[in-house]
């Protein structure tokens, strides 16, 4: 369950995401959806759960937008067999700027220790449930190590890893950092720009692979 601004922010990009996509976008998520649609229809035969890994160089902006939203996208469209992770190939801490931005959209963020290197954000998308974001590598024992789709969110790492240990399948659906705007005197509405694009293409995504044939 969403709350009421959550919910209507998915309704909004979900209306656009017809003019906002772009037809050879479309065909990569598309692939992406039917890909999944399969994993999903093999997985359910042993009760199991497909895990999808966001993967980003520092696991600090992109990745986590990737992962929240993935996140929310199987909440609205009640995929309850998909876990989605996020991860880097280092990692770092979980950028103020994204959790600002994740904010300033409808998130209530809740973090104990803001002090630490890499503080733990749960990100509530109701009173009750939430995402725990920190940054982590790849090879962190949180994150599955073997069997899971792996979707490249920068073009770094998507260059870097040709080939991802572990995972069943790699998709590269790469998006500009929003880092670049870091040093200018209002980076959020870049962030909140990257975090809904990043939304409309997920829930895009999830709204495919949930289509009946």
């Amino acid at each position: 369950m969403l709350n009421d601004i959550l919910k209507r922010t998915c309704e909004q990009l979900i209306s656009d995401a017809g003019q906002t996509i772009s037809e050879e976008r479309k065909a990569l998520l598309n692939d992406l959806a039917s890909s999944l649609k399969k994993e999903i229809t093999l997985k359910e035969q042993n009760g199991d759960s497909v895990a999808v890994v966001y993967l980003c160089t520092h696991n600090s902006r992109r990745s986590h937008f990737a992962q929240v939203w993935g996140h929310i996208a199987s909440v609205y469209f009640k995929v309850t067999n998909l876990k989605t992770y996020s991860g880097g190939t280092v990692a770092t801490a979980c950028h103020p700027n994204t959790i600002a931005a994740l904010k300033q959209i409808g998130f209530d963020i809740k973090c104990d220790d803001l002090s630490c290197e890499n503080p733990l954000y749960h990100v509530y998308y109701n009173d009750e449930e939430f995402i725990e974001c920190y940054s982590k590598a790849n090879t962190d024992e949180s994150l599955p190590q073997k069997d899971f789709i792996a979707v490249m969110t920068c073009s770094d790492s998507d260059i870097n890893c040709p080939l991802v240990p572990g995972a069943k399948k790699r998709f590269s659906t790469t998006y500009d950092d929003p880092k670049e705007f870091d040093e200018t005197e209002n980076p959020l509405p870049h962030y909140i720009e990257r975090s809904l694009q990043i939304a409309t293409e997920i829930l895009y995504t999830f709204q495919e692979l949930t289509r009946k044939n």
